[in-house]
């Protein structure tokens, strides 16, 4: 499952893509990083990886990048210095509602993650990293896509189409629709433009919710 690429287009921003953080989410994100090609990223340096299982830390707390595999990420941020940072990540589908509720203020002292659509859901990097390793000009979003667990791995794509209303290539679709806005984009405003156009509505929570975290006016990804 391991899995490194690296795309040489010239000229350009410096992207890393990073699946696999935690857990045994690789499994989830390498089909969906090798759906890319070359034509899908602008001009630059690209460089993708894909972790094999490790033990579940969430990156929200400073446990994570004390650990083998946190000090493994920070250490190619730092190498890189990309101009755009994305974690493609995967979640346990009967989380949504508690992922995308205001209750993460409370129980996590973060924002809700922000509903994509086709239960693919999006934010930005911890905050444990955002300002600490990347300038307000950077680039950096989290991506979540749907994964099952425990029993409902027994069920075929049609079962789970009835019990979550869950459609498997609609929700590829849709992680691979956002996934391209951040491969093509050359620059912030570039990357704004297109997010805006696709996910007003989800552009809007990204305003009002990087406001409250950081209570002042810091980029939204």
């Amino acid at each position: 499952m391991s899995y490194f690429r690296y795309i040489d287009n010239g000229l350009g921003p410096t992207k890393l893509f990073i699946g696999g953080v935690h857990g045994n989410e690789g499994a989830d994100t390498l089909n969906l990083l090798k759906c890319l090609t070359p034509d899908d990223f602008c001009n630059g340096q690209i460089y993708i990886y894909n972790f094999d299982k490790t033990p579940y830390v969430s990156t929200l707390k400073e446990e994570f990048y004390s650990s083998k595999q946190g000090q493994r990420i920070l250490s190619l941020i730092k190498y890189y210095k990309p101009d755009f940072y994305t974690e493609l990540h995967s979640y346990n589908i009967t989380h949504f509602d508690r992922l995308v509720g205001n209750g993460r203020w409370a129980t996590q002292g973060v924002p809700p993650l922000i509903d994509c659509g086709n239960y693919v859901l999006c934010s930005s990097v911890s905050p444990l990293i955002r300002r600490k390793y990347f300038t307000r000009y950077d680039i950096c979003q989290t991506l979540e896509f749907p994964s099952f667990r425990g029993e409902d791995l027994k069920l075929s794509d049609k079962e789970l189409e009835k019990k979550y209303k869950f459609n498997r290539q609609d929700s590829i679709d849709e992680y691979l629709k956002f996934l391209r806005l951040i491969t093509i984009s050359s620059n912030r405003n570039e990357f704004e433009e297109l997010v805006l156009r696709d996910y007003p509505k989800q552009v809007d929570l990204a305003i009002k919710y990087v406001k409250q975290l950081y209570d002042d006016d810091f980029p939204q990804y």
